[in-house]
Parts: C-alpha cells; sequence; structure tokens
C-alpha cells in the first residue's frame, strides 16, 4: 500500500512537469485549450498536497536544518503562487469557468496570472530539483543502471552542464526578467520560433533551475552537517522558512500597483488642473440647464505640423473658426441611450460606461429622439441614403470635425491636450504603447512616458481628469463620431467647416479603449462607413449657441457593387499566422489566392522586422510589391488578410490597396493579431480605399486555434460567401 502510495506521488508530480511548459505555451495551443490544461493542473495540485499530507503534520515539528529551510520555504512560496494562478486563471476564464459570471479586476487578475506563471515555471522546476534524487532513483531502477560507471555519469553531467547553458541562452531572449518583475503586462512571442524551439527552450530553463535546486540543496546539506548540534531546534531557521513567504507577498502586493480606497482609476473626480487655455475660465462659466459647456468659438490650426511625431498625411494643418458651441461634458452614457432607443448595443455592459457600437446613423437617430424627447427642433431629417441638417434647429446633434477638435485642444498646440506625452493615468488606452513607443521600444529610457495598464474595457464617462475645458475622456476610452465625411481638408472652407457633402466614410475622433497612443492625438482622423458600428466607437452630442441660416445636404456616395461574382483572397502574411488563415478560407471557399510578396522582403529577425515595420509605418512607405494579380477586373470581391502590425496594416497592404481600382468592389478584411483586434487598420483600409464596400471583418488571435475553421464558417456565413 505504501509502496503504491509512492508511486502515485511519483505520477502526480511528472504529470505536473510535463504540463508545465504546455501551459506556458498558450499563445501555441490556444485560450482554451491552455484553460483545461490549467484545470488539470489544478486537480493535480490538489491531488498532490493530499497525497503529501504528512508533510503538512509535521510542518511545525522537529530540527529545521538549513536544507529544510530551503525547501519549507520554497513549498511555500509555490503555494501561494499556484493559489494565485488558480485564482487568476478562474477571474479570467471563458471557457471553463465562464459559467461562475465573474466581473471585474480582470486586469488585476491579468497582471498576477502573468507574474505568478513564470515564477510557478522557476518554483515548480526548483521544487522537483530538490527531490530529483528520488527520481534519479526511479530512473536507475527502470533502466537497471545499478551499477555505477564514471563514463556514463561524466556524459551525464556534460548534458546536464550544456542544457543548463541552454537554460541561461532561453532565459535572455525569452526576457523572463520582464515577466518576474513586473515590468510588463504582456507576452512577447517571437512568431519564427517553432513550437519544437519554444519547448525546447522552456525545458532547458526548467532543468536549470531543477539543477541550481538540486546543487544549493546539497551544498545547505552539508553546512548543516557541519553545524551539528550548533543549531539546538532551529527555531530562528523555522522563522526564516515562514517569514520569508510573507515578505514576498508584501513586495508582490506593493508591486502590482493596487489602487488604494477612493484612488481607483474609474471614478477619478479630481478638480480642474490650475492653468491652461486662457479661455478656460470662460468656458466652463455658462451651461445649459442639461449640463452643457459653452465653448467660445476662435480660430486655430487644425490638424498637425509637420514635425509631430506619427502625424497621417492627411492632416495638413490650416486655421480654421468655428462660432459659439455648447458640448456634453460626457461622452452619451448607456442608460441614456438605452432609455431613449430601448436598447444597449454596447459590448461592455454598465450604465455609467459609454454607449458604443453605434453606428453614425444610430447616432444621428438618437440626436432626434433625444430633441424630441426634450421638446427641441431635430436637427436632422433623414431621407433614404441623404441626411439633411438644419443648422437654425436648436435640437442635439454631433459635432462637427472642427468643432469637436477645437473642444478637444482646448487651447493647446501640442500633440494631446495634456501638453504632454498622455499617460494610462490620464486616459483609458492600451496602455503598453504610450506616445512613440514604436520607435523606443527595445530602448525605453528616451520615452516621457512609460508603458503603464491596458484595462481592455470601457470605462465611466466620467473617469480622469478633464481637460482645460471641462471635457471628459476627449482622448481614448471611445473614439466619438462627428458629422463630417472623410476626405481631404479645404482651406478655403476655413469658418464653420462642414465637411465634404458627399463620401463613402463618416469621420470618428478621439481614440478609444484599445487604441494606441499615437492615434488618440488630437489631430488623428479616423473614418468608417455611416452604416457600421464597433465596440471603441460613441458619441458625443453638441447643440448649438448661435444658430446658422443654412440647411446641409449631406448625401451618400452610391457604392454599387456585382453581387455572386468572383472571390479573391489576398494575404500578406510574415510569421505565417495569417497564411495559415487564408488558407484555410480557400478550403472553404475554393476561392482563388494570392500572396503579396516584396522585392525586398522584410528581415527573417523578428526583432528587426518590428523596427522596420515601424518606421515604414512612420514615413507610410508604400513597399514595391513582386508579384501582380491577373485580370484584377473579374473579382467582385477581395478578401482581405494581413497581421495588425503597430496597430495598423502593414505598409504592403497599402502599397495592394493603391495599385488596383477597387471601385463596385467589396473588400471584407481578415486581421491576426496578439491582442490588439484590429487596432486602426480598418479605418486605414477605408481612407485607401474608399469606393469599395466593408464587409464584416474577422480577427483572429495569432493563428485561431482549434476554433478556427468554425469561426471562419460563420464569418464567411454573415458575409454572404459561400
Amino acid at each position: 500500500m505504501k509502496q503504491s502510495k509512492q508511486i502515485l506521488k511519483r505520477i502526480v508530480d511528472l504529470a505536473m512537469i510535463v504540463l508545465l511548459p504546455l501551459l506556458m505555451a498558450e499563445i501555441l495551443i490556444g485560450q482554451e485549450i491552455h484553460e483545461w490544461l490549467g484545470t488539470g493542473m489544478l486537480v493535480l495540485f490538489l491531488a498532490h498536497h493530499f497525497l503529501n499530507l504528512g508533510w503538512w503534520k509535521s510542518f511545525l515539528k522537529g530540527k529545521y536544518t538549513p536544507s529544510r529551510t530551503f525547501g519549507t520555504a520554497l513549498d511555500l512560496l509555490l503555494l501561494l503562487d499556484m493559489i494565485a494562478l488558480c485564482v487568476s486563471g478562474i477571474m479570467m476564464s471563458g471557457f471553463v469557468f465562464r459559467f461562475l459570471h465573474i466581473k471585474g479586476g480582470m486586469i488585476l487578475a491579468r497582471q498576477l496570472h502573468l507574474f505568478a506563471s513564470h515564477w510557478g515555471l522557476i518554483l515548480m522546476s526548483a521544487h522537483f530539483g530538490m527531490h530529483m534524487e528520488l527520481f534519479m532513483g526511479m530512473g536507475r531502477r527502470l533502466f537497471h543502471l545499478t551499477e555505477k560507471s564514471a563514463a556514463r555519469t561524466c556524459f551525464l553531467r556534460l548534458a546536464a552542464a550544456a542544457l543548463a547553458v541552454y537554460g541561461i541562452y532561453a532565459f535572455i531572449v525569452q526576457h523572463m526578467t520582464d515577466y518576474l518583475f513586473l515590468q510588463t503586462h504582456f507576452v512577447m512571442f517571437d512568431e519564427t520560433k517553432t513550437a519544437a524551439v519554444y519547448f525546447a527552450e522552456t525545458a532547458a530553463m526548467m532543468s536549470l533551475f531543477a539543477a541550481a535546486a538540486y546543487y544549493i540543496n546539497k551544498l545547505l546539506c552539508r553546512i548543516g552537517k557541519k553545524s551539528g548540534k550548533k543549531q539546538a531546534n532551529g527555531r530562528g531557521l523555522k522563522a526564516i522558512a515562514i517569514l520569508v513567504p510573507v515578505f514576498v507577498c508584501i513586495l508582490v502586493v506593493a508591486g502590482l500597483n493596487l489602487p488604494s480606497q477612493g484612488e481607483s482609476w474609474q471614478g477619478s473626480q479630481a478638480e480642474l488642473p490650475e492653468g491652461g487655455s486662457a479661455n478656460r475660465k470662460e468656458n466652463t462659466a455658462d451651461s445649459l440647464e442639461d449640463g452643457f459647456v459653452l465653448v467660445h468659438g476662435g480660430s486655430f490650426a487644425m490638424g498637425s505640423p509637420e514635425d509631430e511625431p506619427w502625424r497621417s498625411v492627411d492632416e495638413t494643418q490650416h486655421t480654421v473658426t468655428v462660432s459659439d458651441f455648447y458640448i456634453s461634458p460626457y461622452e452619451v452614457r448607456q442608460s441614456e441611450y438605452a432609455q431613449i432607443m430601448g436598447e444597449n448595443p454596447s459590448n461592455f455592459s454598465g450604465d455609467d460606461l459609454p454607449v458604443e457600437n453605434v453606428s453614425w446613423l444610430d447616432a444621428i437617430a438618437f440626436c432626434n429622439a433625444l430633441s424630441e424627447r426634450e421638446n427641441l427642433t431635430p436637427a436632422y431629417t433623414v431621407d433614404g441614403g441623404t441626411v439633411t441638417w438644419n443648422r437654425s434647429a436648436g435640437g442635439y446633434r454631433l459635432p462637427t470635425e472642427a468643432e469637436w477638435e477645437y473642444a478637444c485642444r482646448a487651447g493647446t498646440v501640442t500633440p494631446f491636450n495634456t501638453e504632454t506625452s498622455i499617460s494610462p493615468e490620464e486616459s483609458n488606452y492600451y496602455g503598453h504603447y504610450p506616445y512613440e513607443i514604436e520607435d523606443n521600444y527595445f530602448s525605453q529610457e528616451n520615452l516621457s512616458t512609460k508603458p503603464g495598464e491596458y484595462r481592455q474595457t470601457t470605462v465611466a464617462v466620467d473617469s480622469f481628469s478633464p481637460n482645460a475645458w471641462g471635457l471628459y475622456n476627449m482622448h481614448g476610452n471611445v473614439s466619438e463620431w462627428v458629422w463630417d465625411y472623410y476626405g481631404v481638408y479645404n482651406a478655403s472652407d476655413d469658418t464653420d467647416s462642414t465637411g465634404p457633402e458627399t463620401g463613402t466614410r463618416r469621420v470618428y475622433r478621439g481614440g478609444g479603449w484599445n487604441d494606441f497612443a499615437k492615434n488618440m492625438r488630437s489631430a488623428y482622423r479616423a473614418a468608417m462607413p455611416e452604416d457600421q458600428g464597433s465596440f471603441n466607437l460613441g458619441i458625443r452630442l453638441v447643440r448649438n449657441a448661435v444658430n446658422g441660416t443654412e440647411t446641409i445636404i449631406s448625401a451618400q456616395t452610391d457604392k454599387e457593387t456585382e453581387a455572386g461574382g468572383k472571390v479573391l483572397i489576398v494575404y500578406f502574411s510574415w510569421g505565417g499566422n495569417t497564411r495559415g488563415i487564408a488558407e484555410e478560407i480557400q478550403s472553404q471557399t475554393g476561392a482563388d489566392l494570392f500572396e503579396i510578396e516584396l522585392v525586398t522582403p522584410y528581415s527573417d529577425d523578428y526583432n528587426t522586422v518590428l523596427d522596420q515595420a515601424q518606421h515604414d509605418q512612420n514615413i507610410q512607405a508604400r513597399p514595391e510589391i513582386k508579384n501582380q494579380v491577373e485580370d484584377f477586373e473579374q473579382y467582385d470581391t477581395v478578401i482581405l488578410g494581413y497581421p495588425n502590425w503597430w496597430a495598423s496594416i502593414p505598409m504592403p497592404i497599402a502599397s495592394f490597396l493603391e495599385e488596383y481600382d477597387f471601385s463596385g468592389k467589396t473588400i471584407i478584411p481578415f486581421c491576426s493579431h496578439g491582442g490588439g483586434r484590429f487596432g486602426q487598420s480598418l479605418t486605414a483600409i477605408a481612407k485607401l480605399a474608399p469606393d469599395a464596400v466593408m464587409g464584416e471583418p474577422l480577427s483572429v488571435h495569432y493563428s485561431g486555434g482549434g476554433s478556427l475553421p468554425d469561426d471562419i464558417a460563420a464569418w464567411l456565413e454573415t458575409n454572404d460567401i459561400s
């Protein structure tokens, strides 16, 4: 019976060792498999402790030697680490424990899970090393190696040394210190590595830490033997074994930057900062009964100067004058939208969160419905594809693009209205990527704002401090629709500009919770078809302070497309993920397949291509394409695939879109990403192919995992592709 229990112990321990590298490879195995394996690890962990109840019974008994002190401290740290992994994993679960419906705390859970998983690799490997003699004995009996062999011993030691050296190399190239000391909040994975190489590196690191613990334990055993009776009962060592894990927990809690009560980023109610624009007091003194802020008109430089980092070519700076207007301090709340429209289309749920996932046409309908409820003259009349704006009406409306930028800047001329590189503590955005991170990715000493929190959700509309004119979240949280069609700025129309009279895309501004900081600049312009919405796109309302006299008729340019024509799958792939997705689409559709290849390909080195990609985006390069699509006119639908590079399309996609005529065609994008979904890639495509119809896009996390075929089938059905 006792022998059977020992065998069961070893089986459980070996199973945990085998599962460990698999769990470290979530990117390779997919989230659902990762969760099921993690659940298996939880079961094994509980079984391990049940089979080792004797350890707990003798925990505070007997003599503590240096070796026992080291082992006990290690075991307690591993126990705490596994508890942290289990709790954070269950909180984030999207599959196994989804039925628990846990909400809130996801950002902390992700940070804790990433931290604990990498320390868990070390601690579990070290725990294995502490008991390596047992497993070595099992191995000798299993292979009948009862006789000692100097040659065999020498070979095994050389192999272990080589494996340890490889483990050191793997520790460096996988940037383990960043994860161990909370220097990053996301996993950097080199897509050029095969699964075999990744697992080999992980196994080598496990061997390194196991060997380190094994030899440390041997050294401590020798020290204990020399100390002999001088140790008495080892009370001091017993205290060390217990206090070390406690002290480590305190350091971890401090390092996680838990918000204290009343200081949560979700409800910052700080007073307006002193200083700022000279118009600040004047522009916040008067308001309507509905709380809107009066913005006194004036002239300003709209757009961005040519030396502003990461500006786009469509931001030509020019002087614009706007008249007085009233603007809401907040984005429209979900509770407000639902009360008026009778539904809440938002991806996230919360009364004080901004409504999102609304189209431009939805925003127009909301403006009119709210105006009617308040007995105000609606600003808009909708007749088919034509929307008429009565500028003399006193009802609610969307700001013009000029009004929005004027209000956002609040008298500033810098990229952000904070007049500094905006931080994740000042705004809700993809905080891992502050302004100019692209140019300073590998060496961040020159960054004025370091990477910070990525919340992965919207926050309450009154979060953070407002700008100098009392307006909240003009940068980040959700982007905001404006009236204008997207087009080239008309420098001659410099007073109360309303943009082009016709177009195919509507403008939205400000950036959202999943945007990089460069796409939250005051001058950044994004565009989307007026009948489409997004999970990071909402509404901010304005009203007239000075009634206009003209009527603006805004008609969408007709984009007639052929139905039932040929389909072409076009893709650009660097690491292979996008290629795999494209091939799966072809296998389900039988459509023609075209891979974009370059005359001068990007580097095969991951770090180098990161630098090349950001450089090409910064200068808006157009890499030359080596191959051509034969008879492009025969295709009516183009399924366009690409990896998310720095929150946008790779520049070879821009080269392709400019090389062919997409008039009358439908573009259906699909994007491989590591967590940023589409970024601003859809608006980049919309700008480059304004005469094409945009289909429903598909975002795929890396290679998509086992659910990819079903996900693609559902997506194709949504887009009526057979």
